[in-house]
């Protein structure tokens, strides 16, 4: 493989320049705070634009224009024309996406050149790696950031030519990534003597010269999955065997055997020596690891119990988890349903049964024949099917209660969750609650059909006054008390990790909402958190039945 030190590099050492001081101005503009290192033959300053009172980063040359004698004075007057940066200028102008680094500025000044780009807050892949504290979730949504970043510059024709781990900066809240380090990027097509330096055990074999094809967008493709191998499994590229077409990677399963088998696969296929053998477009990537995020596994947990005061239990809970497999895609949604029925032991047992039936049933055969992975608007259809899921069982309850004195007047709270991919679609009618909690918090999703609960979204009452307010079990909208019903529906979007939680008020009663997250994040198993929030309610009274179905997303480990 080539020498990491480029020729070019080594054609611009013997004029490296002496470092600027602190607090030189440059361009009458950028005040030098201090000098940084030397990269890819450029002197690299962290400085002040006493402009905008915001820190820059100036890269440094010798002017190259000026170092020809057969120029005149004046033939330069334009600050870009002849400067070494001048490509890298054009490239990141034309650009304009957020997550790509900004160039501010271009100028020469006393025989050198500079190039002015924005200062990326945090801190580079590099970093990560030598700390080991990447996981594989969070490796996974950077590069699906990463081949977004990527997808628009090769939509503009432009090829990165130096992707690496330096060149990637996360964010401190190590939830965005940023592109940086454009000093190779070029326009294509590129022309027949192009040579572009190389980064050993990141660069592709054409782009290295060892393999005959031409330098397109699958060199990109190539150095993103040297990247990601390296952050799957720690293993530096650079150290791989290497064969007569370049570095060997092994199957990330060799080190992750418990991964997901589509992880080694997309992997693979993206180091493949033979770009020929590689996705042909970094989109095809992206779909790839979009397809494994939004196809989550889901872990639940449920119980409900009787509480310690009452007789019988009214509340009814029930689930479908719908995956299946066909055209070799996998596809997957949840449906999970709590309801607190109300007018009298078998009354209110009654009503709540058949709310969860109906609104399982209704559910299931219209989100199984919805093809909703390819529909156009997969939101809308499940948030009808919820809307008629529950006014479904609103009418069959009521239709119940007219044909039946014993159960006239019966009726239920209802709230149905639907998770599609990473999407929470919810519908509602009661004091039931939905919840989504992660490490962030915690949101209350649904709104309380209840007197406490509209006097506490007015701020006449607090939360902690709703909880031992006289009239706390009044509420205005239930199933079965007419025959039509108005239903709220919610969205919400979701991550891998997040904890969707539906509950009824014999929970909520007894337990704050900073309780029911700390106590779900104290779990890794669904199962013994619901249970554990149902022990803490009856430890603290359980003056009513109390129902729990509790939903993780997993994480990729």
């Amino acid at each position: 493989m080539p020498n990491p030190q480029s020729d070019a590099d080594s054609m611009v050492a013997e004029q490296m320049l002496q470092p600027l001081a602190e607090g030189h101005v440059l361009n009458s503009r950028y005040a030098i705070q201090r000098f940084l290192e030397v990269r890819n033959a450029s002197n690299m300053y962290r400085a002040t634009d006493r402009a905008t009172d915001f820190t820059v980063i100036i890269k440094e040359q010798v002017d190259q224009a000026t170092a020809k004698p057969q120029l005149e004075a004046g033939e330069w007057n334009d600050q870009s024309a002849g400067n070494p940066y001048q490509g890298e200028f054009l490239i990141l102008r034309s650009v304009s996406y957020p997550t790509v680094v900004k160039a501010l500025d271009i100028f020469k000044e006393e025989g050198r050149a500079y190039l002015v780009i924005e200062q990326l807050e945090g801190r580079d892949l590099a970093y990560y790696l030598t700390q080991n504290a990447v996981s594989v979730q969070e490796s996974l949504e950077w590069m699906i950031q990463l081949c977004q970043s990527i997808s628009q510059l090769h939509r503009r024709q432009i090829l990165h030519l130096d992707l690496q781990p330096r060149v990637v900066v996360v964010a401190p809240d190590n939830q965005r990534v940023r592109l940086t380090g454009f000093h190779r990027a070029a326009v294509l097509p590129l022309e027949a003597d192009h040579s572009p330096d190389v980064s050993p055990g990141y660069s592709s074999p054409e782009q290295a010269g060892i393999f005959d094809a031409p330098i397109d967008e699958r060199s990109d493709i190539y150095a993103l999955g040297a990247i990601w191998f390296q952050l799957l499994t720690g293993q530096n590229p650079t150290e791989m065997a290497a064969d007569e077409w370049g570095y060997v990677f092994p199957s990330v399963s060799e080190y992750l055997v418990d991964s997901h088998p589509q992880i080694a696969r997309i992997v693979a296929r993206m180091v493949e020596p033979d770009p020929d053998r590689r996705y042909r477009t970094v989109n095809e990537v992206k779909n790839e690891l979009l397809e494994l995020i939004n196809n989550p596994g889901r872990r639940v947990g449920y119980f409900s119990d009787l509480g310690m005061v009452r007789e019988g239990n009214e509340d009814s809970i029930g689930m479908r988890d719908i995956h299946y497999v066909n055209l070799s895609r996998q596809r997957g949604l949840g449906v999970y349903v709590v309801a607190d029925g109300m007018g009298g032991v078998n009354a209110g047992e009654v009503a709540s049964a058949i709310a969860v039936d109906e609104s399982l049933l209704v559910l299931e055969d219209k989100l199984q024949t919805a093809q909703l992975e390819t529909a156009a608007e997969p939101a809308e259809i499940i948030k009808q099917a919820l809307t008629a899921a529950v006014k479904r069982a609103n009418l069959r309850i009521y239709e119940t209660g007219r044909g039946d004195e014993v159960l006239s007047g019966m009726g239920t709270t209802l709230t149905v969750g639907v998770i599609f991919g990473q999407t929470l679609y919810c519908g509602h009618v009661g004091d039931s609650r939905c919840y989504v909690i992660n490490r962030f918090g915690i949101e209350k999703v649904s709104r309380d059909h209840s007197l406490v609960g509209r006097l506490v979204e007015i701020g006449q009452i607090t939360e902690e006054e709703a909880l031992v307010h006289p009239q706390r079990n009044l509420i205005y909208r239930a199933l079965g008390t007419y025959p039509n019903v108005e239903v709220d529906v919610y969205q919400r979007s979701l991550k891998l990790g997040d904890w969707v939680l539906l509950c009824s008020d014999g929970l909520t009663g007894h337990v704050k909402d900073h309780e029911l997250q700390s106590i779900v994040l104290e779990h890794q198993d669904p199962q013994k958190a619901s249970q554990h929030l149902v022990n803490t309610a009856n430890v603290r009274g359980g003056e009513d039945n109390i129902s729990v179905v509790l939903v993780n997303l997993s994480e990729y480990q």
